[in-house]
């Protein structure tokens, strides 16, 4: 375990090259990979869900119990395999109701799906017990205009926010990190070819907030050693407050991280979507609050004055 001690005395802030550096490849990575799946577009360069795309959307009431899983084989076996299946709740006498949508279908695919799930699970003997219509796009793309104005409302917040409780340079490197971990999550789904849903985008939006936590722990132990450590370099003090929270950090990711893996591995289709986005965000959250955000808040700090001098106070020592 001696490598696993030495990352409580490893100099982080000697070595924010190699962590831009780093973040900087995965970033473009996930960049290029979104421009040459969308061939140039990159809107093209994801693999959007149905809500996202026009198709035809069917609400059916059972008078029998069914489960998704299978009303998604009654779907495969009729061969409409692309789908997405919700339970919702029924009205009247149904023992269970869903939510379906699909591509277009057309009227005879349609009738023959109806049949199979009737014959199946009983269709409720009702007006409203089964009702279909042809949506469009417009739902999914309210849903990623509403989700800008979240992100960009978000990052605003944060600025205000982290500049009033600590400074703007402290503020500056949580808004580098909030963007890092957006471009990750972005990147990385498309790399990975996930299908982008609204579930996902709403764990993106998540991961904002508790990139914003694990930021905020190591600033405010570097506000507090500050004023203590006056005669070493700034990144040395961070350094040293990053091995005081780095145990605090290690133990917050690895519990937030257990459910999520239980929900990607065993949770639903949905909810794997959305357990997929918050891995990658709360992985890419641990990392930037540490190899991003204060590094960024570093380099800002060290140009000051007082911060000048102590570095050449130092270098000087060092050299004799």
């Amino acid at each position: 375990m001696k490598w696993f001690r030495s990352i409580y005395s490893f100099p982080y802030m000697s070595h924010k090259k190699w962590w831009f550096a780093f973040s900087a490849v995965v970033i473009c990575a996930g960049l290029l990979s979104i421009f040459i799946r969308g061939g140039g577009n990159p809107v093209h360069g994801f693999n959007f869900g149905l809500e996202f795309k026009t198709g035809t959307r069917i609400d059916v009431q059972f008078t029998k119990s069914a489960t998704v899983g299978e009303i998604r084989g009654i779907l495969s076996a009729q061969g409409i395999g692309t789908s997405v299946v919700q339970q919702t709740t029924g009205k009247g006498a149904g023992k269970s109701a869903f939510q379906i949508q699909t591509a277009t279908l057309t009227p005879d695919r349609e009738a023959a799906l109806r049949s199979a799930m009737d014959k199946a699970y009983v269709i409720a003997d009702s007006g409203k017990a089964y009702s279909s219509q042809t949506v469009g796009a417009t739902f999914g793309k309210d849903v990623i205009t509403a989700s800008y104005k979240a992100v960009a409302i978000a990052l605003l917040l944060i600025l205000i926010y982290v500049s009033l409780r600590f400074e703007w340079k402290f503020a500056i490197g949580a808004i580098a990190a909030e963007l890092h971990d957006l471009l990750v999550v972005v990147g990385v789904y498309s790399l990975a070819g996930r299908q982008v849903t609204t579930a996902s985008i709403a764990a993106v939006l998540t991961i904002l907030g508790y990139s914003l936590y694990d930021t905020v722990i190591v600033f405010d132990r570097i506000r507090e050693n500050a004023p203590r450590m006056r005669a070493v370099r700034y990144g040395s003090m961070v350094d040293r407050s990053i091995w005081e929270t780095l145990t605090r950090s290690i133990n917050t990711t690895l519990t937030v991280l257990l459910p999520v893996v239980c929900l990607l591995a065993f949770g639903g289709a949905t909810l794997k979507d959305f357990a997929f986005a918050l891995l990658v965000g709360i992985c890419s959250g641990a990392y930037s609050s540490i190899f991003i955000a204060s590094p960024v808040a570093t380099l800002l700090k060290e140009r000051e004055p007082q911060n000048r001098k102590v570095i050449a106070k130092t270098t000087r020592a060092a050299k004799a």
